[in-house]
Order: C-alpha cells, then structure tokens, then sequence
C-alpha cells in the first residue's frame, strides 16, 4: 500500500486532518489547524501536545500559540454547558501559553505572551 496520494512508497507524516504523527510537530500544526478550520475543536485538542514543547504561534504577530488558542476556542464553546471541563482546558490553554512565553526571544514579547495566558486564566471559574 502505497503512503501518497501518487502511488508512491515515501512515508507520510499525515494521512488526513486527524491522523498527525507525534514525530513531526509542522504534520501536527498542519493537522490542527485543518480540524480548527472544519471546526473540528475536539479533535483539534487532541493533537495540541504534538505541537512541541513551546507550541507554534497562531497569528502573525505571534502572541498567541496555535495550541492555546484551540484549547481557549473549545473551552469558550464548552463553558455554558459544562462549565468544568471549560476549566480543565482553559488551564490546559494558559499552560500552552506559558510553555510558548518561555520561548520568546525578547522581554516585550514573553510579557505580551504571558499577558495572554493571564487573560486565558481569567476565563476560569474559581
């Protein structure tokens, strides 16, 4: 069997959006933001540790991290239904976040990080 799409035998890190291989963190990157795309929150999250140990920023100016924001998306969709397990994953979000301020390369850019993962933390129930 084949592992692309062209018949040949080279080896691929993602067959599809939900299947990244814990190996390669740019396959999972690619992975979650396809499921976040189709709007596939839960399946995303799944993926959020293979993102490496300081995650992948998600926009351009990259204060945030690609795994936090997920988390910090699902968690807003959780939240009026069930409230607990918002909180696990908006801890689990500004985890993320402070995993990706401890990667900055400048003191402005770890303190607008961590200003994030601060406002993440917020959004928890006490």
């Amino acid at each position: 069997m084949s592992g692309t799409a062209d018949g040949s035998s080279a080896p691929r890190a993602v067959d599809g959006p939900d299947q990244a291989s814990s190996a390669d963190p740019a396959a999972a990157e690619q992975a979650v933001r396809a499921l976040r795309a189709a709007g596939r929150l839960a399946e995303a999250t799944e993926l959020v540790g293979q993102l490496g140990p300081y995650g992948v920023a998600d926009g351009d100016d990259a204060t945030v991290s690609l795994g936090a924001a997920v988390l910090e998306a699902y968690a807003d969709q959780l939240a009026p239904v069930d409230p607990r397990a918002a909180d696990v994953l908006y801890r689990r979000a500004a985890g993320e976040q402070r995993s990706f301020a401890a990667a900055a390369t400048s003191g402005g850019e770890g303190i607008a990080r961590m200003a994030d993962a601060d406002r993440i933390d917020a959004k928890r129930r006490a």
